[in-house]
């Protein structure tokens, strides 16, 4: 078995400054372009027995080829904004957040959600 735990300490999880997304990701100091957070979890294959038996998690999957990866870390906190300051890297195996611009300390870290998910979800 294998255990996660994401220690970044260059992100903090507070109060969403997004009505009603509960929790957000923030940023603990400036952050330049280009910085990646790793996003820790595991894949599932989409539709598969191990994708339905995870549904609770599925407003958190995000897409990766024709797997999901359920996020369990950090990048679990990454509301939808549709001016993200985020985006997705896929490299091989591994998939990260990259920053899209400079964030300030305290900056909540966002990204925009695929058209799928926001329709299945009712996000704008």
């Amino acid at each position: 078995m294998t255990v996660l735990d994401d220690t970044d300490s260059r992100f903090s999880v507070g109060p969403s400054s997004i009505p009603g997304a509960g929790r957000g990701l923030f940023a603990c100091g400036a952050l330049r372009q280009g910085e990646r957070l790793a996003v820790i979890g595991v894949r599932v294959r989409r539709d598969s027995v191990s994708d339905r038996c995870t549904a609770y998690a599925d407003e958190y999957k995000i897409r990766v080829g024709d797997d999901l990866l359920i996020p369990c870390g950090l990048a679990a906190m990454v509301n939808h904004s549709t001016q993200p300051n985020l985006t997705k890297v896929i490299e091989g195996d591994a998939v990260f957040l990259e920053l899209l611009r400079d964030v300030d300390a305290g900056e909540e870290l966002c990204f925009c959600y695929s058209e799928y998910a926001r329709e299945r979800f009712g996000i704008a």
